[in-house]
Order: C-alpha cells, then structure tokens, then sequence
C-alpha cells in the first residue's frame, strides 16, 4: 500500500504540466473526500436509494 505521500507524488504527476495551486488544490480535496466517501462504505455509514430519496425530498421548500 502506497504512503499518502507517494499518492499525493502521483496525483501531481498526473496533472497537467501548466496546472495551477487551485488545480492542486482541488484534485486533492476530491482524492480525500473519496477517501472518506470509502471509508463510510466500509464502516457501514451508507444509505439506501431510498432513504436518500426521502432526505433529499425533505429539503424542499414550496
């Protein structure tokens, strides 16, 4: 398993070579919160279609 150094290594290596710091900056924040997004899978921290079905549906104002 890669050190979160060697990630972030090969995350900036795929970027383009005239990246901007906002570029950097924003592939990071989706690679962490994919991160936790797994995270919640496997600690069981998941909804069903439904139950975010009704969640969304809830937030509407009329």
């Amino acid at each position: 398993m890669a050190s979160v150094k060697e990630e972030i290594h090969a995350l900036i290596d795929r970027l383009p070579d005239d990246a901007t710091y906002e570029d950097v900056e924003y592939a990071l924040y989706v690679r962490r919160e994919i991160e936790l997004g797994l995270q919640e899978v496997e600690s069981g921290q998941l909804l069903t279609q439904e139950e975010a079905e009704a969640r969304i549906l809830g937030w509407r104002i009329d």
